[in-house]
This record gives C-alpha cells, sequence and structure tokens, in this order.
C-alpha cells in the first residue's frame, strides 16, 4: 500500500511536533494507514519500490510520520493488506481555509483522507480546490528548488501564468453547515473512529461486540456509492441544507472524468463506485446518508431506513432481488447484508421470503438444507399446527391440510431445493401451488409475517438441535402397513370401556399410523385410510373422544411396533423452542400449554360434553379443546363405564398380585377398595385360572 504523500511544508510541521512532543490541530485523525484506509499511487517522489525498499526521501517521510505518532502517544495498528477497492482512494487534499488562517499555513495530513469532508472546529464544508487555479491542492509534490509558500496554492499556475498559483488559500470561501446538524455529527463520528482505529466500532446493528473500523467504513462507502448514483434531492432533504444538496446536483450533473472516478470495469450506470467522490459536499451527504442506516438499532430498524434507497436502485431499471443485493455495493458485513435483504421483503414472492429468510434478522443467502426432512414430520406437530394455521372468523382453517402446507414451509426455509422437490422429500400429497396459494394467504393475513418468522426460526432450531426421530425411516417402514393392532384385542377393550362399542378397529389402525410416521391418516396403507370426508370427520373425532385405557393400549401398541424394528426412539416427540424466540410474535393460534391437563379435566363434566361449551368454559377455541383433548385424553363415560375402565386398567397388576405374591381374592379387593366379585369377573375373564379358596400350589398342608 502506498505511503500517505506529503509536500514539502508538511516537513516543518512534523519536525517541530516532534520536537516540542506534542501534536497538531487536528492530527486526531492522522493515521490513514492505521484505519485501514487506502490511498491511490500518485506521482510524488514518495513511493515503494517493487523489492520493498523506498527510496531515501521517502523514508525519511515516513521516519517524521512515526515521529508524529509517538508525539501523540498513538500505536496504530498495522495496516490491513487488501484490495483497494475496500475503501476510498483520492488523490490530493482538501484544506479549511479557516484552519489555514489559524496555523499559519500549516497542512493537516488528515485533510488527505477521502472520509475528511468536514471541519468540525469551525463548521464549514472543506475545499476541494483552489479558487484561482481550479486544481486540487497537493496532487504532486512541490519541486524542490523552490521554496514552498504556506498557506499559498503550490499547484501549477494556468497556462501563460507563472511557475505557481500561490494563491492565498485562507481568502477561499466555504460552505458553513451546521454545527448541530446531521453533516457535522457524521464528520465527528469519523474523528472519533479513527482516533483510536484498533478500536471496534460499537454500534446496535453490529452486535455486542461491534466491528472493527475498516468493516464499518467499507459499509458506509458501500451506501454512498448507492446513495450517489440512486438517490433524489427529495430523500436527501432531510440530511442536509440546500446549499449543500445544490453543489451535490451539480456535482452529479457533471460528466466525471474516467480516468480518476470510475474503474474500467465498472458498470455504465454506476459512474460513483470505489473512488471517493470529488467534491466535499457529495462525500458529506453520501457518508451522513449512509451513517443515519447503519446506526439503526437492529437489522429491521437498518431495512425500514435503507428501503427508500433499495426501492430507487430498483426503480432505475436495476434487477434487485434477494440474491444479488449483497453486490451493489461491494463486499460488506453480514450486518448490512441483512439489512438489504430485508428491505426487499415486502416486493417478494412468499416463497423467496422463505429461502432468504427475510422474516428473521439473520438473513442469508439459501443453500442445501434437504436434510432437514429427515427430522420433519409429513404433517406439522400438532402442538405447532395449531399455533401457526391461520382460521376463519368461524374457527375453520384458511387452508385445507394446513399442517402438511406448514411442514412444507418449513422445508424451504433458507433452502435452495424446489417447491415439488420439498413436497416429495415431505411424503405428502400436496401439489406446488398449493403451496404457493398458502404462503400468499399467510403473507395476506395481518399474522402471516410472525408465522413465516416462526418457520424460520423452526427450521434453524431442528438444523442446530436435530430431531430424536427419523421420520423419513419410519415413513419407508410403515406407510405400506395395513395392521397395527389385533382387532379382536381392541375391540374386546372397547365392550368393557364403552356402551355403542365401534364396529371395527380401524380408527385404532389410523391413530397408531399417524402417531408413529407423523403423516395424517389419509395417506396411511388403503385399507385403513380414510377415503372419504365423513371418514375423515369420525377419525378426527375418534381422536379426542379417545378414554385414557384406550390411549394407554394404543402407546404400549406403539413401542412395541418400534421395539420390532429395532427403533430406539420416543413415540412422539415435538420441538421446543426458547421463551424469548416467540416473546414479541403474534401468532393466528392459541399457546396449546396455556391450558394445563389438571385444569382440562377439571372443566370436563362427568358425562358426554359439548367441545364448543368446554371451550367457553375454558376461554379458548375449539381448535385448542380438540388438541388438548387428543394430547390429554379425560374419562368423560359414565360412572359404570368408569369402573369397568378401572377394571380394565387394572386386570393385569390383579393376576400379577394372583399368580406371583399368592394373594387372595378377598385380600386384593381389599387392597384396591372394590367388591370380591370385580375381582373374580375381572381375573377369569383375563383368562387366570383361579384356585380353590383357602389355597394355593405349593402351600403346606396343614396336619
Amino acid at each position: 500500500m502506498a505511503g500517505v504523500h506529503r509536500g514539502p511544508s508538511d516537513l516543518p510541521v512534523h519536525g517541530r511536533a516532534r520536537r516540542i512532543r506534542s501534536p497538531q490541530p487536528g492530527d486526531g485523525h492522522v493515521c490513514a494507514g492505521a484505519a485501514g484506509l487506502d490511498h491511490p499511487p500518485h506521482a510524488g517522489r514518495t513511493r515503494v519500490h517493487h523489492g520493498g525498499h523506498r527510496s531515501r526521501r521517502g523514508r525519511a517521510r515516513g521516519d517524521d510520520l512515526a515521529a508524529l505518532r509517538r508525539a501523540r502517544g498513538g500505536h496504530p495498528a498495522p495496516a490491513p493488506a487488501g484490495d483497494r477497492r475496500v475503501l476510498w482512494g483520492r488523490a490530493g487534499s482538501r484544506f479549511c481555509p479557516f484552519c489555514l488562517a489559524d496555523s499559519g499555513g500549516r497542512w493537516l495530513v488528515a485533510w488527505r483522507l477521502s472520509w475528511s469532508f468536514a471541519c468540525t472546529r469551525h463548521h464549514v464544508l472543506l475545499v476541494d480546490r483552489c479558487p484561482a487555479c481550479h486544481r486540487v491542492p497537493r496532487l504532486r509534490s512541490h519541486p524542490r528548488r523552490e521554496t514552498p509558500r504556506p498557506g499559498r496554492c503550490s499547484s501549477a499556475a494556468p497556462d501563460g501564468g507563472p511557475p505557481r498559483c500561490h494563491h492565498p488559500l485562507t481568502d477561499t470561501p466555504a460552505t458553513a453547515i451546521p454545527a448541530d446538524g446531521d453533516l457535522a455529527e457524521a464528520q465527528r463520528l469519523i474523528d472519533t473512529a479513527l482516533t483510536t482505529p484498533g478500536r471496534p466500532v460499537r454500534w446496535p446493528l453490529y452486535g455486542p461486540d461491534g466491528a472493527p473500523l475498516n468493516v464499518v467504513l467499507r459499509d458506509a462507502k458501500s451506501l454512498g456509492v448507492l446513495v450517489l448514483n440512486h438517490a433524489t434531492p427529495d430523500a436527501l432533504g432531510p440530511l442536509a441544507p440546500s446549499d449543500v444538496l445544490e453543489r451535490l446536483e451539480r456535482y452529479r450533473a457533471d460528466p466525471l472524468p474516467a480516468g480518476s472516478q470510475r474503474s474500467p470495469d465498472a458498470l455504465h450506470g454506476d459512474l460513483h463506485s470505489h473512488v471517493a467522490p470529488g467534491d466535499a459536499a457529495a462525500t458529506a451527504v453520501a457518508v451522513t446518508a449512509a451513517f443515519r442506516i447503519l446506526r439503526a438499532e437492529n437489522i429491521r430498524s437498518a431495512a425500514r431506513a435503507v428501503q427508500w434507497l433499495t426501492d430507487r436502485v430498483a426503480a432505475s431499471g436495476r434487477a434487485l432481488h434477494p440474491g444479488n443485493v449483497v453486490a451493489l455495493g461491494g463486499v460488506i458485513s453480514p450486518a448490512l447484508e441483512a439489512a438489504l435483504r430485508c428491505s426487499r421483503e415486502s416486493k417478494l414472492m412468499p416463497v423467496a421470503r422463505l429461502r432468504h429468510r427475510t422474516g428473521v434478522g439473520s438473513t442469508r443467502p439459501p443453500s442445501d438444507r434437504d436434510n432437514r426432512a429427515c427430522v420433519l414430520p409429513t404433517a406439522l406437530w400438532p402442538e405447532w399446527a395449531l399455533r401457526l394455521t391461520p382460521r376463519h372468523a368461524s374457527g375453520r382453517p384458511a387452508a385445507q391440510r394446513a399442517d402438511e402446507l406448514l411442514a412444507v414451509a418449513c422445508l424451504l426455509a433458507g433452502n435452495t431445493t424446489p417447491i415439488h422437490a420439498a413436497v416429495r422429500l415431505t411424503g405428502t400429497t400436496v401439489s406446488s401451488h398449493n403451496v404457493s396459494t398458502f404462503l400468499a394467504t399467510l403473507t395476506r393475513h395481518p399474522n402471516g409475517a410472525d408465522v413465516l418468522h416462526t418457520l424460520i426460526v423452526l427450521a434453524d432450531h431442528l438444523d442446530a438441535h436435530g430431531a430424536p426421530i427419523d421420520y423419513i425411516r419410519r415413513r419407508a417402514l410403515f406407510t405400506a402397513r395395513p395392521q397395527f393392532i389385533d382387532a379382536r384385542a381392541w375391540l374386546e377393550m372397547q365392550r368393557w370401556l364403552r356402551s355403542n362399542p365401534g364396529p371395527d378397529a380401524v380408527h385404532a389402525q389410523r391413530w397408531l399410523f399417524h402417531t408413529i410416521t407423523g403423516s395424517p391418516a389419509h395417506l396411511a396403507h388403503p385399507a385403513i385410510a380414510p377415503a372419504t370426508p365423513a371418514q375423515r370427520q369420525h377419525y378426527q373425532r375418534f381422536r379426542w373422544r379417545i378414554l385414557p385405557a384406550e390411549a394407554e393400549l394404543l402407546h404400549h401398541t406403539a413401542r412395541t411396533l418400534l421395539d420390532e424394528h429395532g427403533i430406539d426412539e420416543p413415540v412422539q416427540w415435538a420441538p421446543q423452542l426458547p421463551v424469548h424466540a416467540l416473546r414479541d410474535l403474534q401468532l393466528p393460534g392459541p399457546d396449546p400449554y396455556s391450558i394445563s391437563a389438571d385444569r382440562l379435566h377439571q372443566a370436563v363434566p362427568g358425562s358426554d360434553f359439548s367441545v364448543a361449551q368446554l371451550a367457553r368454559t375454558l376461554e379458548t377455541t375449539t381448535a385448542h379443546v380438540v388438541h388438548l383433548l387428543a394430547q390429554h385424553p379425560v374419562d368423560w363415560s359414565p360412572p359404570r363405564f368408569r369402573r369397568t375402565q378401572r377394571t380394565a386398567n387394572r386386570s393385569a397388576q390383579w393376576r400379577l398380585w394372583y399368580e406371583r405374591d399368592h394373594l387372595s381374592l378377598q385380600a386384593i379387593a381389599d387392597r384396591e377398595d372394590t367388591s370380591l366379585a370385580a375381582i373374580r369377573l375381572a381375573l377369569l375373564k383375563n383368562g387366570t385360572r383361579l384356585r380353590p379358596a383357602g389355597s394355593y400350589p405349593g402351600r403346606p398342608r396343614r396336619k
């Protein structure tokens, strides 16, 4: 990287500073290399040879700068090696005529930095050119044989004049800016940051650890380029006074020199690229507008602040979507990249919002996430389907098979896979059109943005922590199975528990398929799958009217089936997100855990009941009540069948006490607080051979 070029009149200042060991006014932000700032090579005598050795004059000037830094007491960090396009570079130097008048013509090295555009002491913009010769000061070093004249222009005079211009720069008019305005504040922020270049910039957008200074300035440069190329005067009106904006418009209207203001490979529409603007007003407005975005409280706030700018870029005819938005201003930080992506959220198709994760602050380009299908059921877990499904005012879901569509949407979050491939991976039979229509419905729903946010967070949780169940393996093993439970055993229990038992065990078969595979019952084997809407409705009624003894038998059967295939996994599982992840979200469905099982059981009457009435009692929705009843079965049967149900639950234990522990029927009846006849009848129905009264095998006989 080329050294900082200085003219001869700089040297007395540095020598004096070295002797008196004191800083010069304005030298608080002199460390250009330490801040990661880059300067273009120019025709001065300070240069770096290919062999890495500087000339004698260059070494002397480097020693002077080192002495000045020692006099300031600072130890700047080494300048990072990198591309010149990382930060703005410019030739020559700006200046403040009032500072020159106050210091007797001393030139501040900080004025050479492209990030210096204003004097915060005199509240004026720095001057770019000499008003007499219209040249940029200090573009080249002063000739050795000529004596420098501090405070006067050392550029070559126009044709036909003396060798040097020597116009008094202290008489140059400067554009005033408000002392407490945005432009002055932006310059103060830069001055403060350049004073300690090794310290991270702790702005909220960059998180609690902040970001290195060169990263922040690189983001500011990227946004500044967009402002210079696409912003309108109306959008920039609140940032700067009218005279500053007039200078900006004059600068943007004039053709820019191709050699110094445009890279050879720059796009035609981007006249302002990696070379700093030649006008301090343009730099001031661009940097101030960039800082207003970068100082936002979070990524969502930054996205709202930058949305006007990305809208202007899109209005100019440039294709703009999350896939290419990061290429607008070169290499940028992940935080700014996320803000730019989120700023286009309202213009994106719903599936693109999921792919690019614009619903959350940690947006990033999509990648291959097909392995997430292993931990996703075909129908989203009932707890999450209840909470994320949008519903009409009548309580009906806004879309049929919403739980399956939500599972596909969860797989699409941050994923590059096409919709039809995601449908196939989750094992559902919905069409790609169904998925697209459902996502469009979500975007129109008042809480749709929060639903997409939750799906993205849920997908991130699965990617980070996985799941204890391999749903793809279960679907491969059990989807083609026509029977899961012995029909005779199920019907026998039904006769014990219900006054009107069902004619067959098909609902029990569907329940087991649904629970084990995570797939809805209509995707089961044709022998057990419900084929008509009435059958599907009857099965849904069976799920929430199941009795505790029936649920216990079905769970035991499901566990046995998994053990037979060597699957050491829980029968059912659902992910649990941290409380703070959903704290500020408004989701369409109720929290499934807001009503406990004990409260539900207390609200259920002693006999048959209405779901709608129970929902009014619990002050929730009917969908919530149906979910609770399916998860926590209640004993709603009449008293006679409640006793029968308890008998069915305890008969196995009674047989164990009778055969293994040799307890008598009366002892068992006393222990269970029931009748002797009930114990005898239960053991006989269970196939237990009763021994004669007062005896058991192996009991010693009386003598």
